[in-house]
């Protein structure tokens, strides 16, 4: 196994595992984890004697993945959250909805969606018993999703995507795929199709150090040369593809970023290195399927849980290492935090406010995470008096200003809603992401971010009716929504006009990698778990934040001289026929040659 490389994920094959190098975790594994585990007394590997105490900051997926990692390895562990556990994949009921003993509705920050090449998250939901059950997990409750629908507005033809099972056995097939599922929508030129083609190839076949080296410093925009595009092209595979799905812009998202999220979404349409699907969701609101058992799951461990205290300061002791924290809770009460090790797993946005001079000189690479950046990306769900499953996925809006992405949920739950939930006329709970915060809309003419919360719910109604009423599919009819629900992180301070965001979302510009720390830091006891922290994706995601918490757990282990086994940590698929093209591609960037296939268009 080659060792990593100017702080880059090491470079094993597809389906070899970083952190094996000792005894692999018996939990370790997606499918053997819940049989070997049994959901009932886990056996706990020892701690180091004497060093046990883990103080987690942070309940997002990132602490209570690392939680659950430590807590299974014999570590004392407790996690201090500010809001509500879960971070930011959370359900938020919507308060004074419920009657007759009915729960009230589920809101959300934005519907939860696992792609089909996420592996990180799965193999945890996979270790966490189901509610009310010890032969069921968590991810017996994952439904898969036929496909996805970009639907259009102004006439043009929608594009459906669905996952196709069958194997893909060799670059030139994956070029006809994108070419195949591009050419469905003919307003997009030939020979720009031709041309997306072609670059996908080259980033495919790129290895490493220029994928680094070069595509970490392109903007996406840059790398499908958009300027010399049609409309069309520009909608469909720059905005597409960024804004829609991770809240960036083509203009500064990293083409290395993009374009990994972009290759493994086509090689999960041709049921090449995912888990079988391209995409699944919950069979229930996220709290109820998911973070409560797990936050159940792990105080039958002995994890305790501090909500509603927020960590406002870390001390860096003489030594070197943290020597404490201060934290804040109900009532404004103070209290200081010891304990042997900490994981700092709040947002990047909260970190960077932790680092004190001393720990900026202590370690630069926390000093640099002042120049990350974060965008909006927020949800908004609609109550409908009947089911509506436009379709089975998500509907990706491409003409929308305001970059939208909708799922028609009660298709997929196991509830019945209009008996369980609100006052007994709901029977949809339609969730829609909210990506572009800074663009007009089509009814007010604004911003959503300068957009009254009734105002954000009329615009997004209508930029989803425009398009999906040019096709005849079902539509939203005003005498349909009962009511709606603003994902309660935007605000708008002192009663002024224009809104705030508690949780806006990472996103990976170009150069961003320089500026993303690694789990392990230069204080011996400090270790970093988030989604801004380096990781294979490099995007905001649950999987990212997982994958992180592993790492940051094999870190502290190491440290710690713990005899434990190491988390499981997934190197990203590489089909076998793309790895020596991608060595070839090394020799050519060392040598300072562009890609065999980079050459001017047309040819």
């Amino acid at each position: 196994m080659e060792k990593a490389v100017e702080g880059r994920p090491s470079s094993a094959g597809p389906g070899q595992r970083r952190g094996t190098d000792r005894r692999t975790f018996v939990a370790g594994s997606l499918g053997a984890g819940a049989t070997v585990l049994g959901f009932g007394g886990l056996s706990t590997p020892a701690a180091a004697a004497g060093q046990r105490r883990v103080a987690v900051f942070g309940g997002g997926v990132a602490g209570l993945t690392a939680a659950q990692e430590l807590v299974e390895r014999g570590f004392e562990v407790t996690v201090w959250e500010r809001k509500e556990l879960g971070g930011k994949s959370r359900s938020i009921p919507v308060k004074g909805t419920g009657t007759d003993g009915r729960r009230d509705l589920p809101g959300e920050h934005g519907f939860r969606y696992v792609p089909g090449f996420y592996h990180h998250l799965p193999e945890t939901m996979a270790r966490i018993p189901a509610a009310g059950s010890d032969d069921e997990s968590v991810h017996d409750h994952l439904v898969a999703q036929a496909g996805v629908l970009y639907s259009r507005s102004g006439g043009r033809e929608d594009l459906q995507l669905e996952s196709n099972p069958d194997d893909l056995p060799s670059l030139e097939e994956i070029q006809r795929l994108v070419v195949a599922l591009v050419q469905q929508l003919g307003a997009v030129p030939p020979d720009e199709t031709a041309f997306f083609a072609r670059q996908i190839a080259i980033f495919a076949t790129s290895g490493e150090k220029r994928r680094f080296g070069q595509w970490e410093k392109t903007p996406w925009r840059d790398f499908l040369r958009t300027q010399e595009m049609s409309e069309e092209f520009r909608k469909l595979f720059a905005d597409g593809l960024t804004t829609h799905l991770v809240a960036s812009r083509p203009d500064i998202a990293s083409t290395r970023a993009t374009g990994i999220l972009t290759e493994l979404y086509f090689y999960a349409l041709a049921g090449r290195g995912s888990t079988g699907t391209l995409g699944r969701v919950l069979d229930a609101p996220t709290s109820e399927s998911w973070i409560q058992p797990w936050v159940t799951y792990l105080r039958r461990r002995g994890v305790r849980f501090k909500v509603g205290w927020t960590v406002e300061e870390l001390t860096l002791g003489s030594d070197g290492r943290l020597s404490g924290a201060q934290v804040r809770g109900p009532g404004d009460e103070r209290q200081r935090v010891e304990a042997d090790w900490y994981v700092c797993a709040v947002p990047a946005e909260r970190a960077r406010k932790l680092w004190s001079p001393a720990l900026r000189k202590a370690d630069p690479a926390l000093a640099r995470m002042d120049n990350l950046r974060t965008e909006w990306m927020n949800g908004i769900q609609f109550y409908l008096d009947r089911p509506t499953p436009v379709l089975n996925g998500f509907v990706d809006y491409l003409d929308s200003p305001w970059a939208l992405v909708s799922l028609s949920q009660a298709q997929y739950w196991d509830r019945d809603l209009p008996a369980e939930y609100g006052d007994g006329g709901v029977a949809e709970s339609f969730s829609v992401n909210i990506a572009q915060w800074d663009a007009p809309g089509i009814v007010y003419k604004k911003p959503a971010r300068e957009c009254t919360p009734a105002q954000i719910a009329e615009e997004t109604l209508a930029q989803m009716r425009a398009a999906l009423e040019d096709t005849g599919r079902t539509v939203l009819p005003d005498r349909s929504v009962k009511s709606w629900h603003l994902d309660p992180a935007i605000s708008y301070p002192d009663g002024g006009s224009t809104a705030a965001n508690d949780e806006p979302l990472i996103v990976s510009e170009t150069g961003s990698w320089d500026n993303r720390p690694s789990h392990r830091t230069a204080v011996p006891n400090l270790f970093l778990a988030s989604d801004y922290v380096r990781d294979n994706l490099s995007c905001a995601t649950m999987e990212g934040a997982n994958e992180t918490a592993k790492s940051a757990v094999n870190a502290l282990l190491e440290a710690a001289g713990s005899d434990a086994d190491p988390c499981t940590v997934h190197e990203l698929y590489v089909p076998p026929e793309l790895r020596l093209l991608r060595k070839a591609d090394d020799v050519r960037y060392r040598l300072g040659l562009p890609h065999v296939l980079d050459r001017p268009w047309p040819l």
